[in-house]
């Protein structure tokens, strides 16, 4: 019998319903592997005497996807008292334990043995349950402020601890392990290149723990707990005791270990059939698995940074670390410190065992004696996985492998959302590095049979781990971006999987050098999910056969451990998903729909009145009624109600979509239901309301002060936006930065609704041009990688897009004439001159002259003073529009533009202004653009180069232009009809490794082909004479297209070579002599901060077909122009 413990505190918060929700509400981040649910047992509700009064799911991958729906209160109060049922039974003995079960997954194969990795998991609730009493110690939870906090355990975590780290919204367990091991990864590459720089430290260590999970003694941990809790818990002392029992004891069932016990157990490890069978270790792969090997580590790394072992600058990834030592180590030293180190932890353990404890008070002493045997004991790995290399060595782990870990980052960004063209640019790039990573690995191998040094053998050991595991995951890449390229798995690559990982299993250690598990898993996931039922399901089945042929080969073929093999049941259940559906906003949409669609009927002024209403009652519908009393009177939602942000927003994004006639989703579509328009407040408010950042009290006071009654805010929306908008918050995000983007676009839409108000010349230099420069400055990042841009690079970059050619519509300062510049001398002399001549000639009246020619010639001559004039403030205009375009942007911060924060907007000038610089005053600009704030140089190249490529004929319109062709001026008429032939332009990115096989990696052993294709409908191969040699570009013709090939900038710049230039020729690159120069400078800038991997080389080409007979006076027009 174990101590009563329910009037303790600690118990009753354990087992209160707000608790146990929010253990719920965070449920995915802590479902590792949903696959390992169970898919056979129904969830069943109990009465207190133990009789089934529900069953409210089929199974738990069923109730795991139901509850993905957080506001189905009905299911979530059921799924609560499973729970508080659970617990009470837990805490009523001390034999009373959670249940759990192992799947084995394949790990690897050293020294002619398999190993496995064992991974834990339990029924649903249990997991739940587990996590309501984990969050508890994790968390310091204030329910009446809705605030979370770090409890004082979890404040130990170090702030050089990256792996599994405590989160304080609600919504995760954890931060996100793909953030923070991305910025571990990125800190350790980041003091490598300091050091190497500075020599503060000359040795890089990585260490791994032998089978770290299952080393680690629960008692050990148990008194740290206790010990480190015991003040904050020194009322609750004996829940607190009882409760981490519960986390650390686990039983197992004998079918599920007895065969698989050579697997789990250590050596000579004995079991009695019949008998009891318990956890090894920390149970990896429960919730609470990874916090308590985070406070096992703290211990580790106390022992690690004393002088004799590993004392530096230190980064530890759970059990992985990488340590910068101050000292030069050999061999000998390097393992007398692993020595020192191991002895050090094998002291600590054994006293840690030895150590006075009252555990035996809270576990039965059957229990206890089980794990005695199991002899826990932490320690590092002497050698293989346990490596130093010197900072300085050629052959340092991350030497040109950096840049591999860096394209690692960019390609793990592929998302499913990208175009074809992304696609096929990440195909190509993934597959030219597969090939010089297998020429690397290939080199490696050699060096690793030569007959060298332990040291070199050990920098080259090290040198190939990496390797392969960048080959793998590049090959990973390569095969998702294929299945999207097919638009799903077909035959083929369905058929290429099998052989590539499941018919070709006759070499243990082959097929663990050329896969990686956890890719494994991924691809046969993505193939059963994107397959056909049946198709999968016989998938399925290669799987399982695969894991027993993998058994047998490894000398473990014994049915019985069939059953709990990971990757058969994973997959398994996999195809179970495929018949799952989740959906966050099914209930919510039901709420809404019993309570609020009246409210559709009603007048877009009376939907505003209630939307504030509804965010500003205290009633029991109303958002702030709710923190008070819960979502729908239910009082477990309350802090979850109070204290996320993302509970908050589901809620309001449902109510506003509701009674707007809006579908009700997250996606940036927007589709009416009804008949009406949208309007901008409409869309501002949902914008807002669809960012997953956004904050309950910002969107107050946003919603307080958006003047839904302006006629701005009144106006339809411009549907070139909703382009746009998924961009703004995908890369921009902020929602008070997006909605700045909304109301920008909608004034440089309201600025030029008209037109240009003075001068009708122009070609398009509105929103749709706007639009098109973000698209294009999005397409350029996509495809030179090297263009890494933050947030706010962003959201100044999108700024600019937007305001870089706002002067071109304003009405131009027509004193600007009369100022003493020297061309206004020159053209006010010379007007002048002229208006004397011919007053002269109209005052002299001539009686012969019947038909008063003199009024005629003088109605001639001012309609040449007006055009003349005219053409002057054209060109004035053009000539200083980015300029003009800055002075108007810094002018109207605190009018037009006072919605933008002042300083953002200084940098939207300097990038907007950028536009019309000189070339060499860019891309000679110094500039750390990825330390920087803002990352300015980026942002003008970019624009500069988007703005470049917007030549196609959208921004023209035929009959507009054969209308006014004759009142052009020659400039205007030769940039239209320039337009008017060019269909598109495309930016596409060719990969290839070079042909020399010799070349490594630090060697630019790969091509990258940025080929820049203009595509006209027209065609003209005259020849004509050549006036002048173009400079740092190379012109051929082949076939149906001139291929430019761009050449560097620098002095001999490299000429030309063509006798003689064809029409078309001349005509495209007098239209694009701002480009050509660029597209040098550009080349120039990428060949010298590139890195070493990659060589680029740019082409521009034009392609050209008949297909548009060009009016003869408009290509009579361009050669006047051209002066051919």
């Amino acid at each position: 019998m174990a101590l009563d413990i329910t009037q303790y505190q600690l118990y009753k918060k354990i087992l209160d319903s707000r608790n146990i929700f929010n253990a719920i509400f965070c449920m995915e981040s802590y479902i590792f592997d949903k696959g390992l649910l169970n898919i056979e047992e129904p969830v069943k509700l109990l009465d207190e005497f133990g009789k089934v009064i529900d069953v409210i799911a089929k199974n738990d991958l069923e109730l795991y996807y139901a509850l993905t729906d957080k506001h189905n209160v009905e299911l979530i109060e059921k799924v609560i008292n499973v729970c508080q049922q659970k617990l009470q039974w837990i805490f009523s003995a001390n034999e009373n334990l959670f249940d759990a079960k192992v799947y084995f997954k394949l790990k690897n194969y050293d020294d002619e043995i398999l190993k496995f990795r064992p991974l834990h998991t339990a029924r649903l609730t249990d997991l739940i349950c587990i996590v309501s009493i984990l969050n508890c110690l994790m968390f310091e939870d204030n329910y009446k402020e809705g605030k979370r906090n770090l409890s004082d355990l979890s404040k130990l975590v170090p702030h050089n601890f990256y792996g599994n780290i405590p989160s304080t919204n609600v919504q995760y367990l954890f931060h996100k392990w793909q953030t923070k091991y991305k910025e571990y990864t990125e800190n350790v590459i980041e003091h490598c290149r300091a050091y190497q720089s500075n020599h503060n430290y000359l040795t890089e260590v990585s260490l791994d723990i032998k089978n770290f999970f299952p080393s680690i003694s629960l008692k050990l941990l148990y008194n740290y707990i206790i010990e480190k809790l015991s003040s904050t818990y020194k009322n609750d002392l004996p829940a607190l005791k009882m409760a981490v029992t519960k986390l650390l004891f686990f039983k197992l069932d004998e079918d599920n270990i007895e065969p698989w016990k050579d697997c789990y157990y250590p050596k000579d490890f004995e079991t009695t059939r019949g008998g009891l069978y318990m956890n090894c270790g920390i149970p990896q792969g429960l919730p609470q698995s990874y916090f308590f090997g985070n406070l096992c580590m703290i211990e580790v790394k106390n022992c690690l940074m004393k002088t004799k072992c590993f004392n530096g600058d230190a980064y530890f990834y759970v059990d992985d670390s990488v340590i910068y030592v101050q000292a030069e180590l050999d061999e000998r030293s390097f393992k007398e410190r692993i020595d020192a180190l191991n002895a050090d932890l094998f002291n600590w353990c054994n006293k840690a065992e030895q150590e006075k404890s009252d555990i035996d008070y809270f576990v039965p002493k059957t229990y206890l004696n089980f794990h005695a045997k199991l002899n826990y004991q932490i320690k590092f790995h002497e050698e293989g996985k346990s490596v130093f290399t010197p900072i300085d060595t050629t052959y340092n782990q991350f030497g040109p492998i950096l840049n591999l870990t860096r394209e690692t980052s960019i390609s793990s960004k592929l998302s499913w959302n990208l175009d074809e063209i992304d696609d096929q640019v990440s195909l190509g790039k993934l597959e030219a590095l597969d090939k010089v990573i297998s020429r690397e690995i290939e080199e490696q191998k050699k060096k690793a049979n030569e007959n060298t040094g332990a040291k070199q053998k050990n920098q080259v050991s090290s040198r190939l781990k990496l390797l392969r595991r960048f080959k793998k995951f590049f090959l990973y890449r390569n095969r998702l971006l294929k299945i999207r390229e097919e638009g799903g798995p077909n035959e083929a690559l369905l058929n290429s999987f099998k052989e590539r990982f499941l018919e070709k299993v006759n070499n243990l250690a082959d097929w663990f050098e050329q896969n990686d598990e956890d890719i494994f898993q991924s691809e046969y996931r993505l193939l059963i999910q994107k397959n056909s039922k049946e198709e999968s399901q016989r998938l399925s089945k290669c799987i399982e056969a695969f894991e027993k042929t993998a058994l047998k080969l490894g000398n473990k073929g014994d049915e019985k451990r069939y059953k709990y093999l990971f990757f058969a049941k994973d997959a398994n259940s996999a195809v179970v998903m495929k018949s799952l559906s989740q959906d966050i906003y099914s209930s919510l949409i039901r709420w809404a729909k019993e309570n609020f669609s009246g409210f559709k009927s009603l007048n877009s002024e009376k939907q505003m009145e209630k939307f504030r209403a509804f965010m500003t009652e205290k009633s029991a519908m109303g958002i702030y009624g709710m923190k008070d009393s819960g979502y729908n009177g239910k009082d477990f939602t309350e802090f979850v109600m109070k204290t996320s942000s993302e509970y908050q927003r589901r809620i309001l994004n449902v109510y506003f979509s509701e009674i707007m006639s809006v579908i009700p989703s997250d996606a940036l579509t927007f589709m009416k239901t009804n008949s009406r328009k949208f309007h901008y407040t409409e869309l501002r408010i949902l914008a807002y309301l669809r960012n997953k950042d956004f904050d309950l009290v910002q969107f107050e006071e946003f919603v307080e002060h958006i003047k839904d009654k302006d006629i701005s805010n009144c106006m339809g929306i411009d549907m070139g936006l909703l382009d746009v908008l998924n961009r703004f918050i995908s890369h921009v995000r902020k929602p008070e930065w997006v909605d700045s983007l909304i109301l920008t676009h909608r004034l440089t839409k309201g600025l030029w609704y008209n037109g240009s108000k003075f001068l009708n010349s122009y070609t398009l230099h509105n929103e749709e041009h706007a639009v098109t420069l973000i698209n294009k400055s999005l397409e350029l990042t996509n495809r030179i990688d090297y263009f890494v841009l933050k947030d706010v690079d962003y959201y100044i970059l999108f700024l600019a897009c937007y305001l870089h050619d706002i002067s071109m519509v304003i009405h131009p300062d027509l004193g600007r004439m009369s100022s003493a510049e020297g061309k206004n001398i020159a053209i006010i002399s010379e007007l002048m001159v002229k208006m004397q001549d011919e007053l002269n000639a109209f005052n002299t009246i001539k009686p012969e002259d019947r038909k008063n020619s003199r009024l005629k010639n003088a109605g001639k001559f001012l309609t040449s003073i007006f055009n003349e004039v005219y053409g002057y403030f054209e060109n004035e205009v053009r000539d200083h529009h980015a300029t003009d375009s800055a002075k108007f942007i810094r002018e109207r911060s605190n009018t037009l533009l006072s919605y933008l924060e002042p300083t953002l907007l200084s940098f939207v000038a300097k990038v907007s202004e950028s536009h019309g610089y000189d070339v060499y005053d860019v891309y000679g600009l110094k500039s750390r653009a990825k330390e920087d704030t803002v990352s300015l140089k980026y942002l003008m190249i970019l624009i500069r180069l988007a703005d470049l490529f917007d030549v196609a004929n959208d921004r023209v319109n035929y009959h507009l232009l054969r209308q006014n062709l004759k009142h052009l001026s020659l400039t205007s008429k030769f940039h239209w009809i320039s337009h008017l032939v060019t269909d598109k332009i495309e930016l596409k990115t060719v990969y290839n490794a070079d042909e020399n096989d010799k070349k490594k990696l630090d060697e630019k052993p790969i091509l990258e082909d940025i080929n820049l294709d203009l595509y006209l409908n027209v065609k003209q191969l005259t020849s004509v004479i050549k006036k002048n040699e173009c400079e740092s570009c190379q012109c051929n013709i082949k076939g149906d297209c001139i291929s430019i090939e761009i050449k560097k900038g620098s002095k001999p710049k490299e000429k030309c070579n063509q006798d003689s230039c064809t029409v078309l020729c001349r005509w495209m690159m007098k239209k694009h002599e701002w480009l050509i120069p660029e597209l040098v400078a550009l080349n120039d800038y990428l060949f010298s901060v590139n890195n070493s991997l990659i060589k680029t080389r740019i082409n521009f080409n034009i392609h050209y077909r008949g297909d548009m007979a060009l009016d003869p006076d408009m290509f009579d027009y361009v050669q006047e122009y051209l002066g051919v």
